[in-house]
């Protein structure tokens, strides 16, 4: 036997969770160990986990990274499909990494009694309680960045409520996202849904009092069976899955519009080619649900839309329209705004192209 890749995570970690799915549903031969920290800021120049280091001692960080290399290097079963289902997939990638942590962050940090399981889960984890709320206040500190405020938790909690109903009604009738078969959407949702909401005391209630198809759901991607799994939607999308994607299109949208225009403005002022982009440029003005909402400017954020047009664009022009009718209130991430920059990978950093 191969030595296994090894995968360092941590189990409330949004990222983690969305990894693990991609592994087992490969059956990739892996083994899981706690986060190196010293190990990882050394071969990465960050702390961020996880990270995947391969039999050849490769190591991989940023789990958009990771699972285009997996599907590149383990391409049975697939978890990127082609065409409009292709485009569907970094959609839900950029919705739930980019998008969701503003309620999967609210529901963590904002609830006392989640706050105080949390300091306790850390503890447990790192084995040292002064090291545990040291992360604990790291990870609450992030809440104005992302928007988080008594003003617009109303505005967060209704499009909560609204998503889960929707995830639910979808999971009663089909097994997975894009059909009967787990895809890099189901990964992207398991980050937050799984990590957060499915493992904090409070959201879990809700899911098993409100959203039990989520639940299911959350299960079968936790441990997949490939050779029990059908085929993806193709051409034909279910009112379901529509009823999600309109959810997307009306409380997303607007913020991550906002956010790429404020940098676009910045960029055109202040990148250098070549250069790596701070993690943070600033915040931009939007509104949630008619609520006023300010957020961090966050340049990953940028190249993560910039995926998603990509893939669009890669589309030919019959799955292009299709994609548009699909997702009619995603159309303005589907074009660049005027004068955009972009942005590239060079090796663990984010550079100005």
């Amino acid at each position: 036997m191969t030595d296994p890749w090894i995968f360092m995570g941590v189990d409330r970690s949004h990222f983690s969770a969305k990894l693990r799915p991609a592994l087992r549903c490969k059956k990739i031969h892996h083994v899981e160990y706690p986060p190196d920290q010293q190990l990882i800021a050394e071969r990465t120049g960050v702390g961020f986990v996880p990270v995947l280091f391969s039999p050849e001692d490769e190591v991989f960080q940023d789990t958009t990274d990771i699972i285009d290399v997996l599907e590149s290097r383990f391409p049975e079963p697939p978890l990127i499909p082609d065409g409009t289902d292709g485009t569907l997939c970094r959609l839900f990638e950029l919705y739930a990494d980019e998008f969701f942590p503003t309620v999967s962050m609210r529901t963590r940090w904002a609830y006392e009694e989640n706050e105080q399981e949390l300091r306790k889960a850390f503890a447990a984890f790192t084995g040292d309680a002064e090291q545990g709320n040291r992360v604990a206040d790291l990870m609450s500190s992030y809440l104005p960045m992302l928007g988080v405020t008594a003003e617009t938790i109303p505005a967060i909690d209704a499009h909560t409520d609204d998503m889960l109903a929707a995830l639910n009604a979808h999971f009663a009738e089909h097994r997975f996202l894009l059909g009967e078969r787990l895809s890099l959407a189901d990964c992207a949702l398991m980050g937050p849904l799984y990590a957060h909401l499915y493992l904090d005391r409070v959201t879990r209630k809700k899911l098993y009092d409100e959203a039990i198809a989520v639940c299911q759901w959350i299960e079968r991607c936790n441990r997949p069976v490939p050779e029990q799994m059908g085929t993806f939607f193709g051409d034909e999308y279910p009112a379901t899955l529509t009823g999600v994607l309109e959810l997307i299109g009306r409380d997303m949208v607007p913020l991550l519009t906002a956010l790429e225009a404020a940098f676009t403005s910045w960029a055109h002022e202040h990148a250098v080619s070549g250069e790596e982009a701070s993690r943070g440029i600033g915040t931009y003005e939007s509104t949630l649900r008619a609520i006023p909402f300010s957020a961090g400017v966050r340049p990953y954020v940028v190249w993560k839309i910039q995926r998603l047009r990509d893939n669009y664009n890669r589309s030919n022009p019959a799955e292009q329209s299709r994609s548009r009718t699909l997702m009619a209130g995603i159309d303005p991430l589907l074009d660049a705004p005027a004068g955009s920059t972009t942005l590239t990978k060079d090796g663990f950093k984010l550079v100005f192209g």
